[in-house]
């Protein structure tokens, strides 16, 4: 199974291309959320989004959950994504080997750059993604 976290935006049709590979990025996001965690970074799943139902349909199957749980999709800033993308590049460069696909990541997450530094000028939210 091919796993990759991606953006999805709050325009549907934002006038420019937003797709990012992002599997380097999901195989090694517990390397990550460490990483993250070593260097007092927010961690990229913090920036996940999807609403419930999606994850669900995406899983096939329903979900039980509590009433007061979160369902709706979640929004975020371009620029405090792009904050945590730029932190967590400089901690790679800082320590290349401290990630297996330091190189892969590093270029998922010039994908991620690219696409939230339009997003910012668009005024477009965003928000992280997980497809399977």
């Amino acid at each position: 199974m091919s796993v990759a976290y991606y953006i999805e935006l709050d325009d549907e049709e934002p006038g420019f291309e937003t797709f990012v590979n992002g599997k380097s990025v999901a195989h090694a996001i517990e390397e990550l959320d460490a990483l993250c965690e070593r260097e007092g970074i927010a961690r990229l799943e913090d920036f996940m989004g999807q609403s419930m139902d999606d994850v669900a349909d995406m899983l096939g199957e329903d979900m039980e959950l509590p009433d007061d749980a979160e369902t709706d999709e979640i929004w975020f800033e371009p620029q405090a994504g792009l904050d945590t993308i730029d932190a967590i590049v400089a901690a790679i460069q800082k320590d290349p080997d401290a990630l297996q696909d330091a190189a892969g990541i590093l270029e998922d997450l010039g994908e991620y750059r690219a696409v939230l530094q339009q997003a910012a000028e668009l005024g477009a939210r965003w928000h992280l993604a997980l497809d399977f």
